[in-house]
């Protein structure tokens, strides 16, 4: 592949503005003149299982999409954005190919698929069948089969990160919760160690602190050793305390 001369910053700003103005031609120019970004990066990925002239193929797709998607605005070079782009679609394109093979006239068809998806959007078989030239029911096949399942055990970063790894856990409380709740955890034990020994005891067995099960007043009475009214008088005073200190919180953060 001949490698036309790199663009320069103000060629790509240029360029820019333009393909943001709809101009066709200067959205191809970009394309061309970044070509050889492509194949460097396909380069890297040969030998894990699609040849070269694939990964070239694939790689094209995440430069439409980089140069769809720039926005000359941000101040960002256009090669750093595209990289991102560019790779993304070489990652995708090996899971698949590591999940399931395709006749070699099916990928050619595919590729096609893709690069009118990439140009038009979300549209109809129709739209993509008339695009491409393809039959509506072959368009449809092809977009059905490359809906793949892939390995939760498949790499697909060059740090060797598997798969399942990328995958957010749904029933994980989210980052910042946790924090709050390590927050409010140390306060509360910040808190209690200003109490004397046996308000701090009553309220730990309460409300069921420091991995303790919650306890009810007769329970903590006989293991305090004292009555249940003066059980009860303690947790009191001791949320009475805590109220001073921690500003009203303190008892809704126990109960959390």
């Amino acid at each position: 592949m001949s490698r036309p001369a790199l663009l320069t910053a103000a060629d790509e700003l240029r360029l820019a503005k333009l393909i943001a103005r709809g101009d066709l031609e200067a959205k191809q120019q970009m394309i061309e003149r970044n070509l050889g970004l492509v194949v460097a990066l396909a380069r890297r990925y040969t030998g894990r299982g699609l040849p070269l002239d694939d990964l070239v193929q694939e790689g094209s797709i995440g430069l439409v999409r980089a140069v769809e998607k720039f926005d000359h605005r941000r101040g960002h070079k256009f090669s750093t954005y595209a990289v991102w782009w560019i790779r993304g679609s070489l990652i995708d394109a090996l899971s698949a190919a590591r999940t399931i093979r395709i006749p070699s006239s099916a990928s050619r068809q595919l590729t096609a698929i893709k690069h009118a998806e990439a140009e038009l959007g979300p549209v109809s078989d129709e739209v993509v069948a008339e695009q491409t030239g393809l039959a509506r029911r072959t368009v449809g096949g092809l977009r059905s089969a490359a809906q793949v399942t892939a390995s939760l055990d498949a790499v697909v970063a060059e740090g060797a990160s598997p798969l399942a790894d990328l995958i957010a856990d749904a029933a994980a409380p989210a980052p910042w919760e946790r924090a709050v709740e390590l927050e409010t955890k140390a306060q509360i034990a910040r808190m209690l160690r200003a109490l004397p020994a046996k308000h701090r005891e009553v309220l730990i067995r309460r409300y069921g602190l420091n991995d303790m099960p919650v306890q009810g007043h007769d329970e903590i009475a006989a293991w305090v050793g004292v009555g249940t009214v003066r059980s009860r008088q303690l947790e009191r005073e001791a949320l009475h305390w805590l109220r001073q200190l921690g500003g009203g919180r303190a008892r809704a953060a126990l109960a959390a």
